[in-house]
Formats: structure tokens, C-alpha cells, sequence
């Protein structure tokens, strides 16, 4: 954690003063490289280009394909005897760019970006050196970073369970905590995260911008464009995804803060259409979705997903999520194959048009279809709304969802025509599959919710796969067994970087116990 601490401040320090992108970042974005001192806009501008909010090679050959969507079965697993072993030089780096960051590789077509956490803090430098006039202009850019931060720090205790935050990083702040930071319980982390999202949408509800913090808001955020209203219903989007989370540990409370939601929508705006979903948005010349060799590295279906769930229920999303292999037509690797099968290949492959050669992927933050999802496991559980309507619009705006990103590709080669949305009738006959339709008991409601939750994560939220399948335990997955003691079925969480155990030992000593693969996340207790 020193070495960490000491990487966060550098990093804070000279995130005004960055050599400048060469892929033309600098025309498309207000980049933070570009400025000499602190600049509350360009900070925010900065937290969207982390790598790992948008689908770049890096992120999904080294931690996405073979860790949270290898585990999550949205991806077929090569077999090994330590396929269930993730990298801990790979998961080190996704911890490092959570807190850290790096530095632009100018051999990299993708910016790397500062660390979430790091670009916070100087956010929270800059804005303490502001006059009191000045702080409550700026405060708009503060609350922003603070919902990307909520959301960026929740998706790390879903993979490493307590890890430092209140703390983290804070060497460059007017607060200069100089000792290692501490690791902070998981669930409180989620405490506070769920407490400032409240307060959070009371801000956007209230806030009145001047002009020209309005125009300067717009042109800084890339992603939402500088809209109140857009912010709002992200941060309640993603409070109603961390109560949903947390509902088996504590359903009374979950079930009063989600009802108060869902029967205030005035009060508690959502995302509610594919038009208001938070999409970091890609440019073959600037912030590109360059994951073709990354995908030729992992390509093949997952037999569960195509063969069980889309190709026997006739899935409208068959055509647009895969390409029909080469020897085994339409067919995904099977969760028993061996190594030789693998290698032979011939499975099904990702959509040549929609993901292996397309730039334009955008970076998924949040959609209209999870929150529909949401809605409908609130509303079957404890009688709120109309679940199968939210259920089935959850479907209905995935299918939208995936063949809008096919007809929007920019290919880096080849050329394919776009694909046919499907008709109506096509998705409500695929709505009537008995497999798919919203009828049974409770429980079987429940797991087809959970099961099309998964389906619409896929690989561009496979994080999301991942924790959703540890906390309801759906879908039913089959997973081979590695011959690894202690490893033949993929982890509950992901272990601490070696270099916390080194540079942060008295800190970890206190987390060491909990320092284990088989070790739960707090909210996964089904």
C-alpha cells in the first residue's frame, strides 16, 4: 500500500501535466493532460477515460475474459488444470487502476487514464483551493466524480470484498493521511455508498447551474452531457442496484428503501429507455473498442448460453451476440469439454459485425434493461409495480439494446451488412417460450428474472454476470473440474495483491483471515 500511496499522490500530482495523447483524445475530449493545474471539468472528463470502463484489449485479455466472464459462463474457459486460478499480476493491475492508474503507452491505441480514486482526490485538491464562491459553482463537478467513484468502488468490493477507501490515496490531500491506508469493512463501504447516492439525487434534484458552469459541464462530460436529470437517474440506478445487492442480508431494510423508490419515481427518477442509458461512447480515432485480439484469444459460445437458453428458446439475440462456427455450426463449447476440443475449436464465435471487429462498442455503465430487471425481482419479492411487465421490458430492451450497437459498428476491417431488427411478433413468441414466459411458482419467476439478467450482462458487464450468479446463485451453471487442490471450481472473490502483504503488512494482517478464494462477499449468502 505505500507503493500505492506513493503512485496515487504522483499520479494526482502530475495529472494536470501528462505528456499528451497522441490519439487525437486531446479534439474529441476534454482531456485532463491537457491542463497546467487543477481543472474541476478536465478531472471529470478524465474519469471516463479509465481503461476500465470502456472495452479495451488490455482489460478484456488479461482480467475480463479470463476472470469475471470466464466465471461468470459468458465466456467458454479454455480447460486446464488452473483455469480457475486468476493471475495475480492481472488482478494486481485492476486493482492498481482502480487506486493508481498509469501513464498513456504511446504504443497503446487505447489511453490508459488516471485511476479512479486518484482523479478523485485531486478533484477534492483542486476544489479545496477554490473560494467558497468559487467551491459552490464548482460542487456540480464534485458530485459527479463522486457518482462514478460510488460506482467504481462498488464493483471492487464485489471482487476483493473489504478493501481500503475512506483513506485510500489521500497523500495529496488537504486531509494528507501519510500512513498506509486501512482496509474498511465491505458491507459498511456499501453502507456509505447507498447513504451518499440518497443525498446524491437530492443534489441533482435541487442543483441550478450558472450558464457558463452548465456550458462547461456539457462540454466535460462526454458521457451524459452535462445533464441533471441523466446524472439523477444513474446515481438512483445504481442505489437501486446496491440495495438489490445487499437484499438477502438485510431484506427489511433493502425492501423500505427500494419500495420508498419505486413508489416515489418523481422522487427516485430511473433509467427507463435504451435512450437514457450510460454508455461511455467510442471513436475508431480517439477511444476505441479495440478487443479483437482479445476476443481471438477466448472466442468461443459457452454451450449453456447459446445451445441451453438461446438456440432451444429461439433468442432474438442469437444472430447479433454470435457467428456460427466453423465445424460445430451453431453450437457453444461444452462446460465438460476437454483441452483437445478446444484447441480443435470450430464453436461458435462472438458476432464478427457486433464485437470482433467492431470499434464502436460502447463502454456499458448502466442500462435501462438492468434496471428493469431490478424492478422486476423488487416487484415479484415484495409486491411492488408490475414485475412481468418490467421483466418483460427488460428482454424486449436488450434485444433493442444489442442490435443497436451491430448497426452502429465501425469495423477495422471487413464489411458486413447490419443486421434485421427482430419484429414484434418474433420477440413476443420468444416472450411466450415456456422457458422464457413469466409464469410458475415465486422461485421460478425469480430465477427467469435473474437468468435474462445474466443474459443481457453478457461480456460488455461480465462483472455484473459475475456477482449477480454469486448472489442468487443463477443461473443453474455446470463448470467443469480443474485438477488444482483448492482450485477445481472457480473463486468467490479474488485475493489481495501480493503487494498490499508487502507494502501495507500491518493493514493486511487485519484482512488476512478473510484472504481466501473460497471466502465470501458479504452479500452472497444464498
Amino acid at each position: 500500500m505505500k507503493r500505492l500511496l506513493i503512485n496515487i499522490s504522483l499520479i494526482a500530482l502530475f495529472a494536470g501535466t501528462f505528456t499528451a495523447c497522441k490519439k487525437q483524445i486531446a479534439d474529441d475530449y476534454n482531456n485532463p493532460e491537457l491542463s497546467q493545474k487543477g481543472s474541476m471539468s478536465k478531472l471529470l472528463s478524465g474519469m471516463f477515460i479509465n481503461k476500465r470502463m470502456r472495452p479495451s484489449y488490455w482489460d478484456y485479455a488479461t482480467f475480463i475474459l479470463p476472470t469475471t466472464a470466464a466465471y461468470s459462463q459468458t465466456t467458454a474457459l479454455q480447460p486446464g488444470s488452473k483455469m480457475y486460478i486468476p493471475s495475480l499480476s492481472y488482478t494486481e493491475n485492476r486493482w492498481v487502476d482502480f487506486y493508481a492508474g498509469a501513464k498513456s503507452d504511446d504504443n497503446d491505441l487505447n489511453y490508459v487514464g488516471p485511476g479512479i480514486m486518484a482523479n478523485f482526490r485531486e478533484m477534492q485538491t483542486t476544489y479545496a483551493a477554490l473560494t467558497p464562491a468559487q467551491q459552490a459553482d464548482q460542487l456540480v463537478f464534485m458530485n459527479c466524480g463522486k457518482v462514478l467513484l460510488f460506482d467504481q468502488t462498488a464493483q471492487m468490493v464485489d471482487l476483493w470484498g473489504d478493501i481500503p477507501f475512506g483513506q485510500a490515496g489521500s497523500l495529496n490531500t488537504p486531509d494528507r493521511n501519510v500512513n498506509p491506508a486501512a482496509f474498511q469493512d465491505a458491507a459498511a463501504i456499501y453502507d456509505t455508498l447507498i447513504t451518499g447516492l440518497d443525498n446524491l439525487n437530492s443534489y441533482f434534484a435541487a442543483a441550478q447551474l450558472k450558464p457558463e458552469i452548465q456550458a462547461s459541464l456539457t462540454k466535460a462530460d462526454f458521457v451524459l452531457t452535462g445533464s441533471l436529470d441523466a446524472w439523477r437517474r444513474y446515481a438512483n440506478s445504481l442505489r437501486l442496484r446496491l440495495l438489490m445487492r445487499t437484499s438477502f442480508v438485510n431484506e427489511a431494510k433493502s425492501k423500505a428503501a427500494v419500495s420508498d423508490m419505486l413508489n416515489n419515481p418523481a422522487k427516485y427518477p430511473l433509467i427507463a429507455s435504451n435512450d437514457e442509458n450510460v454508455l461511455v461512447p467510442m471513436s475508431p480515432n480517439a477511444l476505441k473498442s479495440d478487443v479483437k485480439d482479445a476476443l481471438t484469444g477466448s472466442p468461443y459460445a459457452p454451450a449453456f448460453m447459446l445451445d441451453t437458453m438461446m438456440l432451444a428458446n429461439n433468442d432474438p439475440r442469437t444472430d447479433v451476440y454470435w457467428d456460427k462456427g466453423t465445424i460445430h455450426g451453431w453450437a457453444g463449447f461444452p462446460a465438460n469439454g476437454g483441452a483437445s476440443d478446444y484447441e480443435a475449436g470450430g464453436y461458435a464465435t462472438y458476432d464478427s459485425a457486433t464485437f470482433f471487429y467492431n470499434y464502436n462498442i460502447p463502454g456499458v455503465i448502466f442500462t435501462a434493461s438492468e434496471v428493469s430487471f431490478l424492478k422486476a425481482e423488487a416487484g415479484e419479492r415484495w409486491g411492488l409495480g408490475t414485475p412481468q411487465a418490467s421483466y418483460e421490458s427488460g428482454i424486449t430492451q436488450s434485444i433493442a439494446f444489442y442490435y443497436n450497437i451491430n448497426k452502429t459498428a465501425v469495423l477495422s476491417s471487413g464489411s458486413w451488412k447490419p443486421l434485421t431488427s427482430p419484429t414484434d411478433s418474433t420477440i413476443n413468441a420468444f416472450l411466450g417460450k415456456p422457458a422464457i414466459a413469466y409464469a410458475g411458482t415465486q422461485q421460478q419467476k425469480l430465477a427467469k428474472i435473474w437468468t435474462q439478467k445474466w443474459m443481457n450482462c453478457f461480456i460488455l458487464q461480465s462483472g455484473e454476470a459475475w456477482a449477480e450468479l454469486r448472489r442468487t446463485s443463477y443461473p443453474k451453471l455446470t463448470f467443469a473440474l480443474a485438477s488444482t487442490s483448492g482450485a477445481t471450481t472457480p473463486p468467490q472473490r479474488l485475493l489481495y495483491p501480493s503487494t498490499e502483504q508487502v507494502y501495507n503488512p500491518d493493514n493486511y494482517a487485519k484482512v488476512a483471515a478473510k484472504d481466501k478464494a473460497d471466502i465470501k462477499i458479504f452479500w452472497d449468502v444464498r
